[in-house]
């Protein structure tokens, strides 16, 4: 008796340009990539590793005037005071 067929991949459907596509079809008969399947596997994998090398989100000075920047570096600092309070611990002195 024959096993049925599992795919162990999910399938997501998507639409993308005709010149891309041409290009991935290219790359595939070229031997580049086994398959589109492939080169998109590839290509999610590659665009994923960039996002894990970005650390997370942190304001820097260029995105904010200096003003902005003070602001934000109280509330910070008053947030964390808060947190402390909280946590049974004194509250600092302004």
């Amino acid at each position: 008796m024959a096993k049925a067929y599992t795919r162990k991949k999910p399938v997501i459907s998507g639409t993308i340009s005709p010149v891309h596509k041409k290009r991935v079809e290219k790359l595939v008969e070229s031997g580049e990539f086994a398959s589109i399947s492939d080169f998109l596997n590839q290509a999610v994998s590659d665009l994923l590793s960039k996002y894990d090398e970005k650390p997370s989100f942190v304001p820097d000075s260029n995105m904010f005037t200096e003003d902005e920047m003070t602001l934000l570096r109280s509330i910070i600092r008053e947030k964390a005071a808060d947190m402390e309070f909280e946590k049974g611990r004194k509250k600092p002195e302004k």
